[in-house]
């Protein structure tokens, strides 16, 4: 009786995410409907882009850490906050 009990607890997880990945907003480009978080992530690229760009302008960037670790962080984080400003009804 276990056996059954925690497979259903790991598996309902699995099931739901199966299930909630077509209640993402969708966006009408030119007729094409697209994911949000694609858009989400191109705007968030664009941004660290100019962000890093700044960065370097201001000769800040090698006072921040590893680019290699830096710009990927603040892509991320460019990303999650235009999701943010916009989706999160």
């Amino acid at each position: 009786m276990r056996h059954y009990s925690v497979l259903g607890t790991s598996l309902t997880p699995l099931v739901s995410l199966v299930f909630l990945t077509g209640c993402d907003p969708m966006l009408s480009l030119e007729g094409s409907f697209w994911p949000a978080w694609i858009i989400c992530i191109m705007a968030g690229l664009a941004a660290s882009i100019a962000l890093m760009w700044q960065l370097a302008e201001f000769r800040l960037a090698p006072y921040l850490g590893p680019p290699l670790l830096i710009a990927p962080s603040l892509w991320a984080l460019c990303t999650f906050i235009i999701w943010l400003l916009f989706f999160s009804s």
